[in-house]
C-alpha cells in the first residue's frame, strides 16, 4: 500500500515537473521572441534610474559647493575680525604703556619736587625760627 502510494506521488510529481518544464520552455521561447523589446525596455528603465542618480549627485554637488562658499566667506570674515582685534589690542597696549610711563615720570617728578620743597621748607623754617 505504501509502495503504491509512493508510486502515485512519484507519477504526480513527474507530471507536475513536466508541466513546469513545458511552461518554462514556452516562457523562454516567448521571451526570446520579445527579447529586443524587453532589452530596450530594461535599458530605458536603467537609463532613467541612472539619470535620476546623476541628477541627485549633481544637486548634492551644487549644495556642497554653496556650503563651501558660505564657509569660506565666514572664514574670511572671522580672519579679518581677528586681525582687526589684534591691531586694536596692540594699539590699546601701546596707549597703556605710554600711560604707565607718564604716570611713573610724574611720580618721580613729584617725589623729587617734594624732596626739594621739603629742603626749602626746612631752610625757611630754620631762618624764621632764628629771627
Amino acid at each position: 500500500e505504501l509502495r503504491t502510494s509512493l508510486e502515485e506521488h512519484q507519477s504526480a510529481l513527474e507530471l507536475i515537473m513536466s508541466k513546469y518544464r513545458e511552461q518554462m520552455f514556452r516562457l523562454l521561447m516567448a521571451s526570446k521572441k520579445d527579447d529586443p523589446s524587453i532589452i530596450m525596455k530594461l535599458k530605458e528603465q536603467h537609463s532613467k534610474e541612472l539619470q535620476v542618480h546623476v541628477d541627485q549627485i549633481t544637486e548634492m554637488a551644487a549644495v556642497m559647493r554653496k556650503a563651501i562658499e558660505i564657509d569660506e566667506k565666514h572664514g574670511c570674515k572671522e580672519q579679518e575680525r581677528i586681525i582687526q582685534l589684534e591691531q586694536e589690542n596692540k594699539g590699546l597696549r601701546e596707549i597703556l604703556q605710554i600711560t604707565r610711563e607718564s604716570f611713573l615720570n610724574l611720580k618721580k617728578e613729584d617725589a623729587s619736587e617734594s624732596t626739594s620743597l621739603s629742603g626749602l621748607v626746612t631752610s625757611s623754617d630754620l631762618s624764621l625760627r632764628k629771627s
